[in-house]
């Protein structure tokens, strides 16, 4: 919990000026997540997610403690919650249980709660978890039930797009569990459902998106059959990750290019052969059909079939699915026990030792890993040598050495990312190189750099340096253009209104001048010297 903020969190929370302000609440619905207007092709509306980092704001600033604690209650709630369903479900209490434990104990699920960023993974399983359970009510017992179940769906999709694939669960539920007299109960409900996704659907890419978002990625970069080699291993991947997760990273990119790779030709039959072991092995064949349902459901929007990510495989990704997982591997390991022990009821103790032990290991790892989180620059460095093709991580650890006074060796990795980036690179990368070039005086090559960040991504980091750069070269106007460009863009960022406000100042626009520090005073109190402005033009 005295982790400090890292990565994402630095853009999400310490420097978002929507969250500090109640007023800014109507940006969380018409703003994308980094705060780019909807229909500028930012392919991350999460409303109620960032309204979780507004409400942390104002109840501890930036003290992180309390970000992780929501974050570790979030995953103790979705535990429970998982005992609860599974004991609806008609299992036993005794694999509920173990079931629960297990998936709050998977070292693959410590980064979802680790990483103060990856909340919208704890948000939208918690309301979608509330929301299945609500609907099982709504077949069982209490048709009101199928009301509650869709507002928690609601709020489940407003807190990450992946929740999308709730009504395919339910679906297979109805399909596995119900009779057929029963089933026309549920379908209505289940419809409203969809209408509810459908329509998220059309908002995301009528409205939303405006144009194609293409996330950056060695994924994004393959074919379509290219992806479709690739996803045996990333399901081999997720399958060792739960069971066996000696080594973990932040990112992982990897693409299978050929049939003939060992992952397509032998990585395919074995899962089947796996699966269909499991099926055999154990009794309850409905839960089993429904785990699986579960598992591959779970793991659908992930795959890159239907729109490639911005990495191959993410740990947190697996979140949903591991619950299943979890199911499945408490039941494979009672039914062995269970079968062991009519023979020889010694070994319940060897048994149980076992059981308990695995459990410290994955208590071991959670603890190794939370300890790499502590330290920005041991997590980007160590994660970057276990993944060097991240361009991600490279970018990461060159704001790390550069914050270390390494210069050269921030370059360096700079220039790596871009190296390793896909198409025409990393704008991030691009802006902090940028950076290093004006501090060594290469202004050509600094603007250059600059202009290229905000070509790729429309950066607002660039925005701001670029302007911050004209004004330092007296060049005025050409600040205020892109300024004024980025301004509009991310009307709240204080950097970009403050430069823009010098640059009015210097022009001798100064009532412009003057509204514009007045609003840098409003966002930020005495932003960069903002007063000393203010009683100049007094």
């Amino acid at each position: 919990i005295n982790n400090p903020f890292i990565w994402d969190e630095e853009v999400l929370i310490v420097k978002n000026p929507i969250i500090r302000s109640w007023e800014h609440l109507s940006y969380l619905f018409t703003r994308s997540v980094f705060g780019r207007p909807l229909g500028e092709g930012s392919g991350y509306y999460r409303p109620l997610y960032i309204g979780t980092f507004m409400l942390d704001y104002h109840l501890w600033g930036l003290n992180p403690v309390g970000y992780h604690i929501i974050n570790i209650i979030l995953h103790i709630i979705n535990a429970l919650l998982l005992y609860i369903l599974l004991l609806k479900l008609g299992i036993e209490r005794k694999m509920a249980h173990l079931s629960s434990i297990f998936f709050a104990l998977f070292p693959i699920n410590a980064q979802a709660v680790i990483q103060i960023a990856t909340r919208d993974t704890l948000l939208f399983i918690f309301w979608s978890l509330l929301s299945l359970i609500a609907f099982l009510k709504g077949i069982h017992r209490s048709k009101p039930c199928f009301l509650v179940s869709i507002g928690f769906f609601i709020l489940a999709v407003l807190s990450k797009e992946a929740a999308l694939i709730l009504p395919l669960l339910i679906f297979a539920y109805i399909f596995i569990f119900l009779d057929k007299e029963k089933r026309p109960k549920a379908v209505f409900p289940l419809l409203a459902l969809v209408v509810v996704a459908l329509g998220y659907i059309a908002f995301r890419f009528f409205i939303m998106i405006g144009k194609p978002h293409t996330p950056l990625s060695l994924i994004n970069e393959a074919s379509f059959i290219e992806r479709l080699y690739t996803v045996p291993r990333i399901f081999l991947t997720y399958l060792r990750l739960f069971v066996l997760p000696v080594v973990l990273k932040s990112e992982y990119n990897f693409v299978v290019y050929s049939l003939k790779d060992i992952y397509v030709w032998l990585g395919a039959p074995f899962l089947i052969l796996i699966f269909v072991a499991v099926y055999r092995f154990l009794s309850q064949k409905k839960l089993v059909k429904f785990l699986y349902a579960w598992f591959f459901i779970g793991l659908l929007p992930y795959t890159h079939l239907v729109m490639p990510l911005h990495a191959t495989l993410l740990e947190h990704w697996g979140y949903f699915s591991s619950m299943a997982f979890a199911v499945l591997f408490s039941a494979v390991i009672l039914k062995i026990i269970d079968g062991v022990l009519l023979k020889k009821k010694g070994l319940r103790r060897v048994a149980i030792v076992m059981i308990v032990f695995l459990m410290l290991f994955y208590a071991g790892k959670i603890s190794l890993r939370a300890q790499e989180w502590s330290d920005p620059f041991l997590l980007y460095k160590s994660d970057s040598a276990r993944e060097p093709d991240s361009f991600l991580l490279h970018c990461n650890l060159g704001v790390e050495y550069f914050r270390r006074g390494m210069i050269e060796e921030a370059k360096t990795e700079f220039i790596l990312c871009n190296k390793v980036a896909p198409r025409q690179g990393y704008d991030m990368a691009y802006n902090n190189l940028a950076v290093i070039y004006a501090r060594e005086g290469e202004f050509s090559t600094a603007i250059e750099y600059y202009k290229k960040s905000i070509a790729l991504n429309n950066s607002a980091l660039a925005y701001a340096n670029l302007g911050g750069l004209y004004n330092k070269l007296n060049m005025r106007n050409e600040a205020i253009v892109i300024l004024d460009k980025g301004a509009r863009f991310y009307p709240l960022d204080v950097e970009i209104r403050y430069q823009l406000a010098v640059a009015y100042y210097e022009t001798g626009k100064i009532d412009l001048a003057r509204r514009m520090f007045q609003e840098v005073e409003v966002l930020h109190s005495d932003y960069s010297g903002t007063r000393r402005y203010l009683g100049l033009i007094k």
